[in-house]
């Protein structure tokens, strides 16, 4: 009886019982939505067309999706297997972030230096992060996916 009881209080609580397989697959299925909704969106956003200045305005508009992704990515608990991996890809998507707000500073001052130190510094952590959504089965969640 004990063990039945266990099993429907799991059930009523999802992830919080532990990672299956299906606790797992689930994660990943509501991560990768999550992301295919705001890498769409972001992507629809076009590149600047030659003046610095527009870095401001596009990665304003860029930074705000990639927030909103990034709290409810954080929002999420992954299944103890991949929790810590995880941790690490969603602090490499806040460095992007951190990134992208960087260089939304350097585009309204228009700072061709400091714009390219923040291209670079987004380019890696989005190469590291897609590293890791790769491994974590996050396909969506990588620039590749």
């Amino acid at each position: 009886m004990r063990t039945l009881a266990l099993t429907a209080a799991c059930l009523l609580l999802g992830s919080a019982c532990g990672g299956d397989d299906g606790d797992a697959e689930a994660f990943r299925a509501e991560a990768s939505g999550i992301c295919a909704d705001f890498e769409e969106k972001i992507a629809m956003i076009p590149p600047p067309a030659e003046d610095p200045d527009e870095w401001a305005a596009i990665a304003a508009d860029i930074g705000d999706l990639l927030e909103t992704g990034v709290n409810q990515l954080d929002a999420l608990e992954p299944p103890d297997d991949l929790g810590e991996r995880y941790d690490e890809w969603l602090a490499l998507k806040r460095e992007s972030l951190s990134a992208t707000r960087d260089l939304q500073e350097a585009g309204a001052a228009v700072d061709e230096e400091r714009i390219a130190g923040a291209l670079r510094r987004i380019e890696e952590s989005e190469r590291q992060a897609d590293e890791i959504a790769d491994e974590l089965g996050l396909a969506e969640c990588a620039s590749s996916g």
